[in-house]
């Protein structure tokens, strides 16, 4: 597990974790609403890598937000919930059983494909992370609308990654 691309993903977990707490925690939109761009990890793993890496890589990637941000793992358990859906959302999209998933290429996703994948777990990350920062059950509607606006912010700077860096196929 230890190979070369498992410690290459550590240090993209560590880009990651430093650009979304000194630039991306920076930027509020109206004042409350910010983008999480750290989950590009998942979204962007290479579907062909272990997926238990996934998974460990994820759980530490958003431990060292939650580090950074005081927030008591809520990151950790958001990020590593998406690393944990990622896999069946992805076969359900593809129509791939799981030892097809080793030849698998997020290029043979169409354009729908995609927006369907970014949104959901987008979305799914920024509800059970804001679930588990504030919830209230009389304030259900005004986290389900945070968790609809934030998404949307960061399925943009999602999408100008993935335009940005359309040829690479990991992170």
């Amino acid at each position: 597990m230890f190979n070369k691309d498992f410690l290459i993903n550590i240090i993209k977990i560590i880009i990651l974790a430093l650009l979304q707490v000194f630039v991306f925690n920076h930027i509020n939109f109206l004042g409350s609403y910010q983008p999480y761009i750290y989950i590009v990890f998942v979204l962007f793993y290479p579907p062909s890598q272990n997926k238990y890496a996934l998974l460990i890589l994820s759980f530490l990637l958003g431990l060292m937000i939650d580090v950074f941000e005081y927030t008591g793992g809520i990151h950790a358990f958001a990020l590593t919930f998406i690393a944990f859906l990622r896999n069946p959302i992805i076969k359900l999209l593809a129509g791939k059983q799981d030892y097809e998933m080793e030849f698998f290429s997020f290029s043979s996703f169409s354009f729908a494909q995609w927006l369907f994948y970014l949104v959901i777990l987008i979305l799914a990350h920024h509800v059970v992370l804001l679930l588990l920062e504030n919830f209230k059950p009389s304030g259900i509607g005004s986290l389900m609308l945070k968790a609809l606006i934030n998404s949307g912010i960061t399925f943009v700077f999602v999408f100008i990654y993935k335009i940005l860096f359309k040829n690479k196929v990991g992170v």
